[in-house]
């Protein structure tokens, strides 16, 4: 549940930011817009605990920019990218981002590939679930407990 939060999280910051241009998630099976859209990808999901009743749930986003053709991203929306993805609302809770890039990839052959932005969180949490504790109880001679 909490994947889905934070991934509200993000397109409705996408979306404040920048109403202007379309947003897509890669895991949604829905038509390509035309230029310039976002598409974001969730990376990394994983929730580590802390101990009895904390965890770190931690996410990794791809963000891709597809710019209109002829114009570079860095000319468009480089900095307020950025900054925007700095501070998530997550369940009315803040959110700071542990890292915030622009990567641009290169393959063995040194050619750069498709940059992106990335943009990881994460939160600590508490859980209201108690554990049960298991207590020894002793048989008693013939299957009854004592």
């Amino acid at each position: 549940m909490l994947t889905q939060h934070i991934r509200d999280a993000l397109a409705s910051r996408l979306s404040i930011s920048f109403p202007d241009i379309s947003l897509i998630s890669k895991e949604d099976a829905v038509p390509i817009p035309e230029p310039p859209y976002f598409q974001t990808e969730l990376t990394l999901a994983e929730f580590e605990p802390i101990s009895t009743h904390r965890y770190t749930a931690r996410f990794r986003f791809k963000i891709y920019y597809v710019p209109v053709p002829e114009k570079p991203v860095a000319a468009m929306i480089m900095d307020e990218m950025l900054e925007s993805l700095t501070t998530l609302e997550v369940e009315g809770r803040p959110c700071r981002a542990s890292s915030v890039a622009w990567e641009r990839p290169t393959g063995n052959d040194g050619a750069s590939g498709e940059g992106y932005f990335r943009a990881e969180y994460v939160i600590q949490l508490t859980t209201d679930q108690v554990e049960m504790e298991s207590k020894m109880q002793i048989l008693k001679q013939g299957g009854g407990l004592k």
